[in-house]
């Protein structure tokens, strides 16, 4: 689905990602593992277009997508989740929600619209409770729902997901974690972003190691959380 080659990318004359090369096949969950620093954030910029590349090649579902617009890429069916979640505090649960429709807010669109605010708060129930809410006075874990129920408004085939796990309490990152698996069994593909690199692993199946702009280790998730590198480094064992 998402194929990337040899892609660089920097902030003025320093590098951030140093041709980097990765394969998200459709329908997996695929996580991007790595220290603070590692480029990992900077990755999903680049594919968002949030963030130009230098070169290299960001092929999405045959089309080449490097240094769009991020509308465009929104379009395409790529949507992402950022990391600290950047929801609009002031604006109510439910105007955030409306927020992430805004590409296809026309007449016809009405019912369908209607459709995905209905399926996003069956998957957040709390979400639909404190729909009136102001969302800079919910909890951590609940503004990340809302994060992640913004970004599935638009119905993405490819969810980037930015250090979910961030500032939320053990029991809520299990309920997140298992939100993910969920969406990625109902048949959206996952590109996963996280420096919890144990919650990445047992959830994905295919991983790698960003070290430094560069991919330092790849392989089925499975592996890599057996990989006495990847253990040392990143496992606290």
């Amino acid at each position: 689905m998402l194929k990337i080659s040899k892609l660089n990318a920097y902030y003025d004359t320093i590098p951030a990602l140093k041709g980097i090369s990765i394969d998200v096949p459709k329908g997996k969950i695929v996580s991007i593992i790595g220290a603070n620093g590692a480029g990992k954030s900077t990755l999903l910029k680049v594919i968002s277009g949030l963030v130009q590349s230098k070169n290299g090649q960001i092929v999405y579902q045959g089309n080449n997508i490097a240094n769009l617009s991020p509308d465009k890429i929104v379009r395409y069916g790529i949507a992402q989740v950022p990391e600290g979640r950047q929801i609009f505090i002031h604006l109510s649960v439910k105007d955030n929600i409306h927020l992430g429709a805004f590409l296809y807010y026309k007449r016809r669109n009405k019912n369908d619209i209607n459709n995905r605010i209905k399926h996003v708060y069956e998957m957040f129930p709390i979400l639909e409770k404190r729909s009136q809410q102001i969302a800079g006075t919910l909890s951590g874990g609940e503004q990340q729902m809302l994060a992640i129920a913004r970004a599935l408004m638009c119905k993405p085939e490819l969810l980037l997901l930015d250090e979910p796990s961030m500032g939320i309490a053990p029991i809520i990152v299990q309920e997140i974690l298992a939100v993910i698996k969920q969406l990625n069994k109902s048949g959206t593909t996952i590109l996963l972003v996280e420096q919890n690199a144990k919650a990445a692993l047992e959830i994905a199946n295919h991983s790698y190691v960003l070290e430094n702009g560069e991919i330092a280790l790849e392989g089925l998730a499975q592996e890599l959380i057996n990989n006495p590198k990847v253990k040392k480094a990143y496992l606290g064992g």
